[in-house]
């Protein structure tokens, strides 16, 4: 019985293989790229989420810069390199069109930006970008520097920190003040954020609602988020909110004539604010974190452009966006973090006509993954990509940029992406005058869904930095 059973799961898988290869469309002479289907129905899914990062960089390995698998419900190929990723983000609406694996919709909502495709995604996106204007992240900036201040202060009195988990709490409370406009209590916050954690864990589920699994419980979170969004917008409509006009939300609700976003749409694109400011900020933070603290000289010119910039000495200073701008060597600090780790590993996308890429035919109606992550690791212009060394950035010539995408590209690319280099450069900052710090583990593990994050939360220890030093050290 057991080799007739193993038999029938062999005929299974090969009849599956079979089935989902009769997608290939057959005007096209190409071949499909090489790779694997999985099992029947569920594909390579459960590898994938067991997995993580190790899913694709073996594949990568067996198979090359184009592979086939099944993930999440769909065939997908997924792309690496820079020059793979332009034909994709260059050719929105013409050859492919943005589709996010099931769960992420469900989750998202169809009133977010990520979602929205044609028309509908110009308008909102334009929307959108009233937020993020240079005069818009000016009055941020006030704010971001007072919240992070807060939390700096908070973790040098504590002295024994887990990062990683203060830095979701951080990103948590500038995504709703600065974004959103509203302020929580110790309570509120801990409740939002426990539902906002759940919400980000079952981004890549099943794509099956089950009571009491992973999709089921993120669309509860769901739930229990947009009804505090709603109640947030109700009050700014009736002129209500604690927390003045100035954030994002307000500005965009602002918006009057076709560009004005429904009920609906607001609360999913507070939503999606939330979730991409959020995310960006703490594993990006983590990042930064654990790469000055392994290269002291990093810190070291760091806190030397603070102090040529009179930002060292006068630590109460108020940061001010031009001030943040002039800071080069910040700036390259945070971009070699994008790089090393961008928080966002690809975008997902579906071709609308049947296209080729490296030889190999895309067929109409499959997925697509670009990856971030993979064509940064491999990038022909990168010497020695695994070194964190922002020096790289200050000779970098137009062509180089197209090797560097964290935020996404073309249309679709990230619109509040100059907001998320604001945060990170004043995390910077203010970490880096005002503390010292020791990280308890240097190498730790990294799992890399839904972002990149370390395993064991980045245990450190605080210190606030007293007396007038040029060189703000570790411990």
């Amino acid at each position: 019985p057991s080799i007739i059973s193993w038999l029938l799961v062999l005929l299974c898988c090969k009849f599956w293989k079979s089935y989902v290869c009769l997608n290939k469309d057959p005007s096209s002479q190409r071949p499909l790229p090489p790779g694997d289907l999985g099992l029947p129905f569920i594909g390579e899914t459960l590898s994938f989420l067991f997995l993580g990062r190790k899913f694709f960089d073996r594949r990568r390995e067996q198979y090359g810069s184009v592979f086939k698998t099944h993930i999440l419900g769909k065939p997908t190929v997924r792309i690496i390199g820079a020059e793979n990723a332009r034909k994709i983000l260059m050719n929105e609406n013409s050859l492919v069109e943005s589709q996010w694996p099931r769960s992420i919709q469900m989750l998202l909502g169809e009133g977010s930006l990520t979602l929205a495709a044609g028309k509908v995604h110009t308008i909102r996106k334009r929307a959108i970008l009233r937020a993020f204007t240079y005069d818009a992240l000016s009055g941020y900036a006030v704010l971001t520097q007072e919240i992070i201040r807060k939390y700096i202060n908070k973790w040098c009195s504590q002295r024994n920190v887990m990062g990683y988990k203060e830095f979701r709490s951080l990103a948590f409370e500038l995504s709703c003040r600065v974004l959103l406009g509203f302020e929580m209590n110790k309570d509120e916050h801990g409740r939002l954020l426990d539902a906002f954690e759940t919400f980000m864990s079952s981004l890549f589920s099943i794509p099956i609602r089950i009571p009491g699994l992973g999709l089921d419980k993120g669309m509860k979170a769901r739930e229990t988020m947009l009804k505090k969004i709603k109640a947030i917008i109700l009050q700014k409509q009736n002129g209500r909110s604690s927390a003045g006009s100035a954030d994002a939300l307000s500005l965009m609700m602002g918006i009057e004539g076709k560009e004005k976003l429904e009920m609906e749409e607001a609360k999913d694109v507070a939503l999606e604010l939330m979730f991409a400011g959020h995310e960006t900020t703490s594993s990006a933070a983590s990042t930064l974190i654990l790469n000055i603290a392994r290269n002291p000289e990093v810190l070291f010119k760091i806190t030397e452009e603070l102090a040529s910039n009179g930002l060292l000495d006068d630590r109460g200073s108020v940061l001010d966006l031009g001030r943040i701008n002039k800071l080069k060597y910040v700036r390259n600090v945070v971009k070699e973090a994008l790089r090393i780790s961008p928080p966002i590993g690809g975008g997902y996308r579906k071709a609308l006509h049947t296209f080729e890429i490296e030889g190999y035919q895309i067929p109409r109606g499959w997925s697509i993954v670009y990856s971030i992550r993979d064509s940064h690791e491999t990038s022909p212009v990168v010497n020695k990509p695994e070194v964190f060394n922002p020096e790289r950035w200050s000779g970098v010539q137009i062509d180089d940029r197209e090797h560097y995408f964290p935020f996404g590209g073309g249309k679709k690319g990230c619109a509040g992406r100059e907001f998320a280099m604001l945060m990170l450069k004043v995390f910077v900052i203010e970490i880096c005058r005002s503390s010292c710090w020791e990280v308890q583990n240097l190498n730790p593990k990294i799992k890399f869904l839904p972002v990149p994050h370390p395993a064991d939360n980045l245990p450190m220890v605080f210190q606030k930095l007293e007396g007038n030093r040029l060189r703000a050290s570790t411990l």
